[in-house]
């Protein structure tokens, strides 16, 4: 088929490229976006679920599974830009994406069901092993799996769809990942943390199957190996392109701002709100929010350009926010109203991660090859580091005003006004880079 046919270097378009090829085909949108499934749901669940499990098991004292997951992190940062670089230079042609994300497959399986089966019962350094080798394979499918869909697009509102419909289908998958431990909990009565993470978990037995298929359905896109320009000169090439520096900026400060409130949200339900009981269902209803919203916001980054759409995100966002600082909800209905439309913002690697996609045949023709791997991977690392950023924040603004969990109605309103105001300084920070990055960015109008 002309759709399985080699191309250029990822990232980089012929010009012979035929008209019916260059268009996005509704299967092939489809296909890309199901192949997000294993990595969607692996990300949220082991911030909510694996801390407390791995406490639980008693083998790993409270205050060094925090270090864990310090050490991982720091561990990501070292390993992503590793493989974003192997991705791109290591000669696999025809088919690279793939085979990269096969291979990331059956060891993130392996690696998942040691953990929720043994984790809680395995030592300090053998867990430390196994999460290292599990968010490597993590790591390595899903910047394979960013790096093919920048190979797939041609035109702005093309990066637009394709990481649209990514997002959304990655929001559906998590409502039904997040689904799996309450109807678990309803069957199972005292079904214990282990139970509930292993729920949890078994809807990677669903996801991994539809990713397979999906993989097999996604048109090939050659990777063409070139030597490296060398850690000096890829920093130097990245730092002397603004758009690009001003895109990780946005990733930052959107993921500093998420973080800053998922990590701050059950305290708020609880101090606030007064629904400590209800947290859970509250935390659900943004990710109905946000599966809703999905196709909406990707219709307007095609039609008014990601810029642009990414700043009325943010304002929306920062809005709700603001307005609860004047009349709080009441009552589970209205915080559960709140919920949803807060989560109707949580779109925001639908625009960062297309805008990239949009960057990178430009960043190609300035370091005459391409990167596409190698940026996708650092796109990732300032959203954890975003995330891990803004979750040290706010414990330590929440000590420095004296926040007692068991005590929380005490510092209610200090707590709320951190809620509220941290998340939308960051938005604010965000936008002004994104005005800058306006003129950076190319936009066709899109034929809706």
């Amino acid at each position: 088929m002309a759709e399985q046919q080699a191309t250029a270097p990822t990232g980089l378009a012929p010009a012979s490229r035929s008209t019916e090829d260059a268009a996005l085909r509704p299967r092939s949108v489809a296909a890309f976006a199901a192949t997000a499934g294993p990595t969607a749901i692996l990300g949220l669940p082991f911030s909510v679920y694996l801390p407390p499990y791995i406490a639980e098991g008693g083998v790993i004292a409270v205050g060094l599974v925090g270090l864990l997951f310090s050490l991982t992190t720091i561990w990501d940062g070292v390993v992503d830009p590793l493989i974003g670089t192997m991705i791109d230079r290591v000669r696999t042609g025809l088919g690279a994406h793939r085979r990269w994300m096969l291979a990331a497959l059956v060891p993130l399986a392996l690696l998942l069901a040691m953990i929720v089966t043994v984790g809680d019962s395995l030592p300090f350094a053998a867990l430390f092993l196994v999460m290292v080798l599990f968010y490597s394979s993590f790591s390595l499918y899903e910047v394979a799996q960013l790096s093919w869909g920048s190979a797939l697009v041609r035109t702005p509102a093309d990066s637009a769809l394709l990481y649209g419909m990514r997002d959304w289908f990655a929001k559906i998958a998590l409502l039904i990942a997040f689904a799996a431990p309450a109807a678990a909990q309803l069957a199972i009565p005292g079904l214990d943390l282990q139970g509930r993470i292993l729920a949890y978990a078994a809807i990677f037995l669903i996801m991994a199957p539809v990713a397979l298929v999906a993989i097999a359905r996604v048109p090939l896109r050659a990777v063409v190996a070139e030597p490296g320009i060398g850690w000096r000169h890829e920093i130097r090439a990245s730092l002397g392109f603004p758009p690009l520096m001003l895109l990780f900026g946005v990733q930052f400060l959107n993921s500093f701002a998420f973080g800053s409130l998922t990590s701050l949200f059950v305290f708020f339900a609880a101090a606030v709100l007064g629904l400590d009981g209800q947290s859970a269902v509250l935390l659900f209803a943004s990710f109905i929010g946000g599966a809703i919203a999905s196709p909406l916001w990707t219709l307007l980054a095609r039609r008014f350009g990601k810029p642009r759409t990414m700043i009325a995100m943010g304002l929306l966002i920062a809005s709700l926010l603001l307005a609860t600082l004047a009349q709080e909800p009441r009552g589970l209905g209205q915080a559960t109203g709140f919920s949803l439309l807060l989560g109707t913002g949580f779109v925001g690697l639908l625009f960062t991660q297309s805008m990239l996609a949009d960057l990178i045949p430009r960043d190609a023709e300035r370091c005459g090859r391409s990167r596409a791997a190698f940026l996708f991977a650092l796109l990732n690392l300032m959203q954890k580091f975003g995330v891990a950023a803004a979750i040290a924040v706010s414990y330590a603004l929440l000590d420095l005003v004296g926040f007692d969990p068991k005590h929380g109605a005490a510092a209610a309103r200090a707590l709320h006004l951190l809620f509220a105001l941290q998340p939308t300084a960051a938005w604010a920070l965000m936008i002004g880079l994104l005005l800058s990055m306006r003129r950076h960015m190319p936009h066709r109008v899109a034929s809706l």
